[in-house]
Formats: C-alpha cells, sequence, structure tokens
C-alpha cells in the first residue's frame, strides 16, 4: 500500500525535475522564468492528475509553493501562480464538473498570458518615450524590458548611446551589449567596478526589477550602489517593472539564495568566505520613475498606488 501511495506521488510531482530547471537558471530573467513556471502549471491542468476541485487545489498548491521556491525573489511566478489558485477557487461552488473547471482554467492560463505579453509591449511603448536623440543610458545587468525599451527607441530612429556593465560573475550585461551592437546601437561595456564614472556620464539610469515591496525594489547586486551613485550625482534612475512584480513582504518575505562560490574563487583557501549573491535591495526613495503598464509614473505617485 506504501509503495502504491509513493507511485502515486511520483506522478503527481513528474514536475520536480522541470521545477529544478528553473531554480538553477541564473541566466534569464524574471519574464522568460515566469512564462517558463506558467507552461508548467498549464501542463499540469492539462493532464489532469485529479479528480475534483479539492484534489486540484492541493496539488497546484504544492506545484505552486515549489515554483516560488526555486526562485523566491521573482514576484511574477508567486503573482501568476497565485492568481491561477484564486481563480480555480472562485469558480461557483455549484460547478462540480472537473472537467469544465479544468477548461475554465486553461483558458484563464491563456488570458493570463496574453495580458502578460500585451503589458511588456505597453512598458516598451512608455519606457521608449523616455530615449531622445543623443541621450547617453546606463543599465546593469540584463533587464528584458529594458531591453526591449532600447531595442523599441531603435526602432523609432532615435540616436542614442547605452553603457553596460559587464554584471559579474555570469558576464549577462555583457552579453546584452553585443545585443545591442548587433541591432545598431552604439555601445561602452564597462567594468562593473568603473560605474561612478559610468554614472557620471549618462543623462540617466534604466534598470529593471525583480519585484517591489513597500519599501525597496529588488535587482541583481550592484543596483544599490548605481542608485546612491545616481541620487548622489542628481541623475535620474528609472525602473521598468510590471504592476505584477508588487510583492509585499508582509505577503511574502524576501530570501536570498547563495550561488556557487566556485563563480569567483574555485578553490577553497583558509580564512576565506565566498559570499556570491547575485540579488540585492535597494531603496525605493532613490528612484524618479518607475515604467509600468498602467503609465510612466513618478516615485510618490508609484508608491502611492501600488504600496
Amino acid at each position: 500500500m506504501s509503495e502504491q501511495k509513493t507511485s502515486k506521488n511520483d506522478d503527481l510531482e513528474y514536475w520536480r525535475d522541470d521545477v529544478a530547471k528553473i531554480r538553477d537558471d541564473s541566466v534569464h530573467g524574471s519574464n522568460y522564468l515566469a512564462n517558463q513556471a506558467l507552461n508548467i502549471v498549464e501542463e499540469f491542468v492539462a493532464r489532469q492528475f485529479y479528480r475534483n476541485r479539492t484534489e486540484l487545489i492541493q496539488a497546484l498548491s504544492k506545484l505552486s509553493n515549489a515554483l516560488v521556491r526555486a526562485q523566491p525573489l521573482m514576484a511574477l511566478i508567486y503573482n501568476r501562480t497565485r492568481h491561477i489558485l484564486d481563480f480555480i477557487q472562485d469558480i461557483p461552488k455549484e460547478q462540480k464538473d472537473i472537467d469544465v473547471i479544468r477548461e475554465e482554467t486553461l483558458q484563464e492560463i491563456k488570458r493570463l498570458r496574453i495580458t502578460a505579453e500585451e503589458n511588456v509591449k505597453v512598458v516598451t511603448r512608455w519606457g521608449g518615450r523616455l530615449i531622445l536623440d543623443h541621450h547617453i543610458i546606463l543599465t546593469h545587468s540584463s533587464s528584458s524590458l529594458v531591453e526591449s525599451i532600447l531595442l523599441e527607441a531603435r526602432r523609432q530612429k532615435r540616436r542614442f548611446r547605452v553603457i553596460c556593465t559587464e554584471s559579474r560573475p555570469l558576464y549577462e550585461g555583457r552579453e546584452l551589449a553585443m545585443r545591442l551592437a548587433k541591432a545598431g546601437i552604439k555601445v561602452r561595456l564597462i567594468p562593473d567596478a568603473d560605474v561612478a564614472r559610468a554614472v557620471e556620464d549618462s543623462h540617466f539610469v534604466l534598470i529593471g526589477a525583480d519585484r517591489f515591496t513597500e519599501t525597496t525594489f529588488i535587482n541583481k547586486t550592484g543596483s544599490h550602489a548605481i542608485a546612491v551613485l545616481a541620487n548622489y550625482m542628481n541623475k535620474p534612475l528609472y525602473i521598468a517593472g510590471e504592476s505584477e512584480k508588487v510583492l509585499l513582504k508582509r505577503t511574502y518575505p524576501v530570501r536570498f539564495l547563495r550561488k556557487p562560490a566556485e563563480e569567483l574563487l574555485d578553490k577553497s583557501i583558509s580564512n576565506i568566505t565566498v559570499d556570491n549573491i547575485y540579488f540585492e535591495e535597494a531603496p525605493i526613495k532613490f528612484a524618479d520613475k518607475v515604467v509600468l503598464e498602467d503609465g510612466i509614473f513618478e516615485l510618490k505617485e508609484f508608491v502611492d498606488r501600488y504600496l
């Protein structure tokens, strides 16, 4: 009997390898990984390893929790998986037909995906308005939203330059620089340690965010230092995001995961402790504007409306 139960649980949790891929993915950003998470949820709902609404909610809650723990800083994963759970719970109790519940849930996942894609397009259009001819823009790491905004400005024939940090230890900023250059944008690639000069040379800083909390935004480590420098040098800091990236700490705590020490030091040395953390919190007070699907908000407007 115990072996049968174990086998059933293994079948229900066939998704663990897929969740592990999301957990171990340090290259792609939150939009990509949130879409991957939504694909896993969609496949689970479609395969119907459940007999009724209660079993669906229980099994999907376990999957949702696993996805959130895989990337605990990515608000999109939390908000989208919780959205699907809330949707299932809100289906009228009179509806007992699990086939109908399944189909309605799959349709809601499709609607959620379409809305997310449209939001990215709208943020891209809003963000493109910030870039004028002869602007020099500093960005850090590799935000897909920021990249879309820069490419949109290029499509609009704006003449501008971008400064990209190399973004150690994975060098995703270097990869972004090469993609922008291929699109015809003039790029200056700098070491992370040269950000003070880069901030001084730029007209404004444009970065992304994986999450907004009550008083902070979360982005690649180094963002806090850049925000402080921009504030000190009176250079505007613009953050590109989506309203779905608002996830307050009282709803879900912030947890930073340590990454492999070998990325910084390939051998163990006595008295050296390697602390390799990809993300950090920075005070939202350093931002001048936040670009969302609802428009470009001054900081106070953004805080009053969303936080």
